[in-house]
């Protein structure tokens, strides 16, 4: 998950990660209607990362979060 920030993969569980260009298009489909600044800047900073990167790359990230917080409260 080093790409991403804690703020940043919390935001990540309320979209649709299916894709690369899904989650891209369902974050800039939402930002004209968040009004707070801290949201629309880690908005704006998660659509940056994946302009970046590539779908192959993408498809290497686990977006299984219950994995995680599972291991983290054993």
């Amino acid at each position: 998950m080093g790409l991403f920030t804690i703020d940043e993969v919390n935001l990540l569980a309320s979209f649709d990660r299916s894709s690369r260009t899904k989650l891209l298009e369902s974050l800039e489909d939402a930002l004209p209607y968040v009004y707070n600044y801290e949201m629309m800047g880690i908005i704006n900073g998660i659509i940056g990362k994946l302009k970046i990167i590539d779908d192959e790359t993408y498809d290497m990230f686990p977006f299984d979060f219950t994995a995680y917080y599972d291991a983290k409260n054993d």
